[in-house]
């Protein structure tokens, strides 16, 4: 039985696709396959297309699987094992900071939807900053 996703799970799986290897072919199944190897998590396509994150890192995965041959990997041939493991090593970080960007982005302009929609209902920054209750009280 599939499980909800908590947000380490989605990190989990955003992580693994980040470090997807890009002569490998990726689908639906082999994502389920691959979180179900890695990290002992049940779960379903479904699930895992339900979480914007998750869909937003598949998609770029896939574009990039899918695009022509980039220069890294026309010369990957020529180059020594460490030096082709140091290049798919950089690959993978500019592909988690590239995300990592994008997402930064999404929830800096959902913060100023949220900060225009307070100001214009009369809510103030002291409203809005007040700390979570724990559960105490």
């Amino acid at each position: 039985m599939a499980k909800h996703l908590n947000d380490k799970d989605i990190n989990n799986v955003v992580e693994l696709l980040d470090d997807w290897p890009t002569d490998t072919k990726l689908t639906w199944d082999k994502l389920v396959e691959a979180v179900q190897h890695d990290y002992k998590l049940t779960t379903t396509r479904q699930t895992l297309q339900k979480q914007p994150r998750i869909k937003s890192a598949y998609k770029e995965v896939k574009e990039i699987i899918s695009g022509s041959p980039t220069l890294s990997d026309k010369g990957k041939k020529k180059l020594p094992a460490s030096l082709s493991a140091a290049a798919d090593m950089i690959e993978k970080r500019d592909r988690t900071i590239e995300r990592l960007e994008k997402e930064n982005r999404a929830l800096l302009e959902q913060f100023h939807t949220w900060l225009y929609n307070s100001d214009l209902h009369g809510i103030t920054i002291a409203q809005l900053s007040q700390p979570l209750p724990t559960k105490d009280e």
